[in-house]
Order: structure tokens, then sequence, then C-alpha cells
């Protein structure tokens, strides 16, 4: 194995979720709300509560679902139905890879089966998947994108220092086998025909998510508003009670 190799698969190591698994007793609502969603690369995790049209919560990469217990516990103690799921590959679920498209299959599976759905409230790398899924037809009434990652991949792979020959080489075997590419999503393409309400969240301490490029996609979409912190960092901007009070007053709660 050459060097370049070598190192590629040490880049790819990472492109699996190390999220840890949600074990029973772990999950934020209790066993009876589960229920596995059936789908194009296998069953997804969900759980539910309350009654109506629900917030779907998305998390990030390397997180699970219990990343919206603050945020979601505040919904269902003010009678707001939730739901929440697990990734592919993260948390409880079983699928071996997660890539941006298979991603964005599991979203769209859970608002099909669960639906309707009256908002989505992703963060990170499961803003690219609440997206990916309204391209395919998923409709809420509202959006909710904290954190978007609107990098390229290779972009994020090159800040860590990495080369290109070794990027383009973890890329092609990621694609070898997974059958999927690390291309990154236009989220003003995708939200193009979208007719709901856009709210974007970003933190100007946050250097995974630029809130520069998060201002430029809120003034490109017609009507999206924007909501700027100086000094959360990338996780913790999806656990802050302020921002969750931004969010509930554009709701209209």
């Amino acid at each position: 194995m050459s060097d370049v190799d070598h190192k590629a698969e040490a880049l790819l190591a990472e492109l699996k979720p190390t999220s840890p698994s949600a074990a029973p007793g772990q999950n934020f609502l209790p066993p009876q709300t589960r229920r596995d969603i059936p789908g194009e690369y296998g069953s997804t995790p969900a759980w539910r509560a309350g009654e109506g049209p629900p917030t779907l919560f998305v998390h990030g990469w390397d997180d699970t679902h219990r990343v919206w217990r603050r945020f979601a516990q505040d919904f269902l103690q003010n009678t707001r139905p939730v739901l929440v799921m697990d990734l592919p590959g993260h948390g409880a679920s079983k699928a071996e890879h997660c890539t941006p498209v298979t991603a964005g299959v599991a979203v769209a599976e859970v608002c099909a089966a669960e639906g309707p759905i009256d908002t989505i409230i992703a963060h990170s790398f499961g803003c690219d998947a609440g997206v990916r899924a309204i391209a395919a037809g998923a409709s809420p009434d509202y959006l909710i994108l904290i954190a978007p990652p609107l990098l390229d991949w290779t972009d994020y792979q090159r800040l860590k220092g990495h080369h290109d020959a070794v990027i383009a080489r973890a890329l092609a075997l990621h694609c070898q086998r997974t059958g999927s590419d690390m291309g990154r999503t236009d989220f003003r393409t995708a939200l193009a025909d979208y007719k709901g309400k856009v709210l974007l969240v970003g933190s100007d301490a946050d250097e995974s998510s630029p809130l520069a490029l998060i201002r430029d996609l809120a003034h490109s979409l017609p009507g999206a508003r924007l909501v700027e912190d100086s000094a959360l960092s990338h996780r913790d901007i999806a656990l802050d009670p302020r921002i969750l009070s931004e969010i509930t007053a554009f709701l209209g709660y």
C-alpha cells in the first residue's frame, strides 16, 4: 500500500460515524414511542411523542437524537409534538455507511411515513440531509437550519491539513465502496421550489460553518431569516437556550 493509500484509508476511517449507540434507557423518549421506518438503505429508528403534525429534529455527524434533549423537551413541555430520529450509521441505526445521499433519503422516508411534518429543525450535517429531503419532496411548513455545512468536504479536509492527492484518493475509494460521492449540496438550488419559511442560525465562533457563508445563503433565499451569534461553538449552538427562544419566536410560539 502506497503512502497516499495509507493516508487515504486513515481519512476514510473518519467517515465512519463514531456516535455512541442508543441502547435502551439512553434514548430521549421511552421505548414505546419508537418506530422503525423501512427504507431504501435499511430501517431508520425514530421516536415520536405528542398529537398532531410534529417537529422533526435531525442531528449532525457523530451525534444522535439525544443532542436535541433540551430543545425537544421544551417542545413537549409546551404540548408541541416532536419526532426525533437517528441518521444512518448513528445511534440506534444498524446501517453500515452514512453519506449525504443515504442521510437525505432517510429523512425523506421518515417525513413520508410520519407526515404531515410541521417543521424540520436540523443541525450541521443534518441540515444537508434535511435540505435533500425537501428537494426529494418533503414539505414541512418551516425549515430551521442550525450551523449548516456550506463548505465542500474537500475544503474541510484541506483546513485539517490533508494533501489534495490524499483527499482525491479517499474520495475515489469512498465512492467505490458506497456508490456515493461527498460533493457539496447546493442548498439554494435544493430549496428553489420550497414554499415554507426558512430560518438560518450561525455563529461567528464556528469555524466549521462560516457565518459569512450562512449570511450569503440567507440573502439568496427569498424571505429567509437569520439568527447570528458571536460566541457559541459548532455543537453548543444546537443546545443554547437563547437559540431555542429565537426558534420558538420564529415559529410563533
